[in-house]
């Protein structure tokens, strides 16, 4: 796997669980680095018990198909000299806008090398009239979040009055196990100067788990220790994209770390995590 971005890493980690070698190889030497570290330190954890190889830090100088007496190989040579032979190699360093034929030029709409669009926080592009939204226009490159950029173009190019949640669009991670995000994470907060506390839970302690078997799912919380207001929701695990969202809802809302002990979710189920995690993040204020 050439590439190891959000696209990339879930194809490693789905040849993985399917039993294929996997080499993944990136010139950045951390993986999906928008991401809380300690969440990325649990999926690279659990690519490696897959028998999963990181080449981070390595650029690629050859790709060669080789043909042999033993069938097709390809050999791939990276910049430091390594070398990998393969049967499969699965392209994957980030996408490219399909914007080539549109001819932008005539509309007095520029591009960059990549094919993505620039737009202002109305999505308007340098033409005021013409609108840009989703994939083309980079980061995050979600179709979820590309839904609502493309509700918010909408109602300005009409003149409605539209409200979203800029700062609080949940990421959808589909690597096995999934991993959702929505908010700051710890080196975020910590280059700001931001002070703030954490509650895990383990899925292991909750009986959801136990029951579906997943010993190495996460739920972290980060919150303001003084106001006590949700500032990130982090998890690794079953259902990571669905569970997030409770999070979500309580950030939007303004709501603190207490509203999760307060609050009583069924069991047995994934939810739960949530009241674990705020007991834990209130213990540690001492």
């Amino acid at each position: 796997m050439i590439g190891a971005g959000v696209i990339g890493i879930e194809y490693a980690t789905i040849f993985a669980t399917l039993g294929v070698r996997v080499t993944v190889v990136d010139k950045r030497t951390q993986l999906l680095p928008f991401v809380d570290e300690e969440i990325i330190d649990t999926l690279v954890h659990l690519m490696r018990q897959e028998r999963v190889t990181m080449r981070l830090g390595e650029g690629v100088s050859g790709v060669e198909v080789v043909d042999g007496d033993q069938g097709r190989k390809v050999h791939i040579t990276l910049d430091s000299g390594k070398h990998i032979n393969t049967e499969t190699v699965l392209y994957s360093i980030g996408r490219t806008g399909a914007t080539e034929t549109l001819n932008l030029a005539a509309a007095g709409v520029g591009a960059d090398d990549r094919g993505r669009i620039t737009v202002n926080e109305s999505y308007q592009t340098e033409a005021p009239h013409i609108y840009a939204v989703g994939d083309v226009i980079g980061f995050p490159s979600l179709a979820s979040t590309s839904m609502e950029q493309g509700r918010l173009a909408a109602c300005h190019a009409f003149g409605v009055d539209a409200h979203s949640f800029p700062d609080l669009l949940p990421y959808g991670i589909y690597t096995i196990p999934e991993i959702s995000v929505v908010g700051k994470n710890e080196q975020e907060l910590t280059e700001e100067g931001t002070s703030y506390e954490v509650g895990h839970a383990s899925y292991r302690e909750i009986a959801r788990g136990q029951i579906v078997g997943d010993q190495a799912g996460l739920l972290k919380l980060i919150f303001d220790p003084d106001s006590r207001k949700l500032l990130g929701v982090h998890i690794i695990g079953d259902g990571a994209c669905e569970l997030i969202h409770i999070g979500q809802a309580v950030m939007s809302l303004g709501g603190t770390i207490d509203y999760l002990i307060d609050t009583v979710f069924n069991y047995p189920t994934f939810a739960e995590c949530y009241k674990t995690a705020a007991f834990d993040g209130v213990n540690r204020l001492g």
